[in-house]
């Protein structure tokens, strides 16, 4: 068997910039000492392959196969890490990419990992989208006796089509109540015109009758609107990109006459836009399910396989430690 390495990833000094040309640009960097051809850079949340390194500042890449190859994805002075990857996977038994090791599903795995995962939040699924959405909505985690699990949503269609968690948290003995917040329409001050107390917002989307709770978002509240109170979308002035609002159903437009602050914003009342998620914790006593450190394949099942997730064990030869890009997969603690 060949030795693949006994790190799964490295020290990673200073930030880099990647021209769409594959050449890496770094500052403060120590390609020479702390890369070698073949590692992965992951930076901005892509994955290059190395190809050369010609100094400790500059180096060639490739977009990794997971990210679709061709043109390389730019990006200007990221923080990134650098992770030692298998040399090659023999065998691909759901999927076969034909590249070395497919960066974004072989995963290296600590000593401290084996044992790690089970108290954590690793990931979030969308049970129902809601609707209405223009901006992404913030997402919360609250119960299971744990703390620091964050996430960030995702929108597609005026709904929310996928979360990604940031922050795995840790000592949660149950998994969380996750909750997303209600679809708003955010109002800077230089939305509202106090002149014809209209607020402008581009293809908002409401209509006449529509419930509204204003939020000054922890500023000034626009003079006029009340924070956490209740409004309502008329007829009057209402466009696809500017409405007006009542204190009541049908009433007259209330009348603002200072604009507040840029954080403010009205949300959609009703529940049934809301968007629902539940999430899980790491799988087993372990977390991970792994009984040993190693190199892990990770591949998820598509078609008649969909939702199937297979794990290939890849023997390291040699202890694991120190890793930066893998711990959403498989946390630390």
């Amino acid at each position: 068997m060949a030795l693949w390495g006994n790190k799964d990833s490295k020290t990673a000094t200073g930030t880099v910039s990647i021209a769409n040309t594959g050449v890496v640009t770094g500052s403060s960097t120590l390609f020479t000492t702390e890369a070698k051809v073949g590692n992965t850079i992951r930076a901005a949340g892509v994955d290059y392959h190395i190809v050369s390194i010609t100094s400790n500042t500059v180096a060639l890449v490739r977009m990794g196969a997971n990210n679709g190859g061709g043109s390389v994805t730019t990006c200007s002075a990221e923080s990134y890490t650098l992770s030692e990857k298998p040399s090659f996977v023999p065998q691909e038994s759901a999927s076969s990419s034909g590249d070395s090791g497919t960066s974004q599903t072989v995963f290296g795995v600590d000593g401290t990992e084996v044992s790690a995962g089970g108290d954590n939040v690793t990931s979030v699924a969308v049970a129902g989208g809601g609707a209405r959405y223009l901006e992404a909505p913030a997402v919360t985690f609250s119960g299971g006796a744990g703390s620091s699990a964050a996430a960030t949503a995702s929108i597609a269609g005026g709904a929310v089509s996928a979360i990604t968690v940031t922050n795995v948290g840790s000592a949660y003995t149950s998994a969380p109540t996750v909750t997303i917040a209600k679809p708003r329409r955010t109002i800077p001050l230089a939305s509202i015109t106090t002149a014809t107390d209209t607020i402008a917002y581009t293809a908002h989307g409401l209509l006449t009758g529509d419930v509204l709770v204003y939020n000054n978002g922890g500023g000034t509240s626009a003079t006029g609107l009340v924070s956490g109170t209740t409004y309502y979308v008329i007829a009057s002035g209402l466009t696809a990109n500017a409405f007006k609002v009542s204190a009541t159903d049908g009433g007259s437009t209330v009348d603002i006459t200072g604009q507040g602050n840029d954080a403010q914003f009205f949300e959609l009342f009703p529940v049934i836009n809301r968007a629902t998620a539940t999430a899980a914790l790491g799988a087993g006593a372990g977390g991970t399910t792994l009984t040993h450190a190693g190199w892990v394949r990770r591949t998820v099942g598509t078609g008649g396989r969909a939702g199937r997730v297979q794990q290939e064990v890849l023997v390291a030869m040699g202890s694991m430690s120190g890793d930066q890009a893998d711990d959403i997969q498989y946390p630390d603690a």
